[in-house]
């Protein structure tokens, strides 16, 4: 037969139902003591984080004019050019100003992907200026880079300084032989204008300086001046 129980075992087996009543009330009880301290400390640094990225972003933006979106980049520093700086990332505008970092563009032989490098140009006004360059038969002075369409002052100031012209890659107009059709093609010439030349010539007369072209009916100095640098004399 099994014996019964002492006293002395009554005792043990209380003592141990006891401690893990102790153990388990422990680890219950103590998550909901540590949630307040947790939560504080998530809400401090919540605030930090959100004072921090005010900060960034109130020194980081910068004003810009014409709907110029903001341009930023992130750039790794060099702790070997940056005044020994220890290595990171950080957050820089791209460009700060047009004539910082800025490549030089040559007009009459870039692609629209390079004219896109000059400050204030996007793909539209790139295409544009492509598109212009092969009417007149290249560029032959920056300053044409205004009578492309929607071009303004304040735009063409941010870059202006970092375009060049090859004058060697203009295509000139061969003015003692060229067709009516093909004098009107050129942005300074019109239909009328053209056809004047034409005539001129058709009566014996041969243009051999820019100063002829003031005796062709029609042609004033404004046009004479605009065409400076697209007339060859054959």
């Amino acid at each position: 037969m099994n014996a019964r129980p002492t006293r002395r075992q009554w005792r043990g087996y209380a003592i141990l139902c006891l401690v893990l009543v102790a153990a388990m009330l422990f680890f219950v009880l103590r998550p909901v003591d540590a949630a307040k301290p947790d939560a504080d400390n998530h809400s401090q640094l919540k605030k930090a984080i959100e004072n921090y990225g005010d900060s960034i972003f109130s020194n980081g933006e910068r004003n810009t004019e014409s709907g110029e979106r903001t341009e930023r980049a992130y750039h790794r520093v060099n702790p070997e050019t940056e005044n020994g700086q220890r290595s990171g990332f950080h957050l820089s505008h791209n460009y700060d100003k047009p004539e910082h970092r800025r490549p030089t563009v040559e007009l009459n032989t870039a692609d629209t992907a390079e004219l896109q490098l000059l400050y204030g140009i996007g793909p539209a006004f790139a295409g544009r200026i492509v598109r212009y360059r092969q009417r007149l038969g290249g560029f032959v002075r920056k300053e044409q880079l205004l009578e492309v369409y929607g071009m303004d002052t304040a735009r063409y100031e941010g870059f202006a300084d970092n375009v060049s012209i090859d004058s060697s890659r203009v295509t000139k107009l061969d003015i003692n032989n060229a067709t009516v059709e093909e004098l009107r093609q050129h942005p300074y010439l019109d239909y009328y204008q053209a056809r004047s030349l034409v005539n001129y010539r058709k009566c014996g007369n041969r243009l051999e300086n820019m100063d002829d072209l003031l005796m062709v009916n029609l042609i004033d100095e404004e046009t004479v001046r605009k065409l400076q640098g697209y007339i060859q004399f054959n």
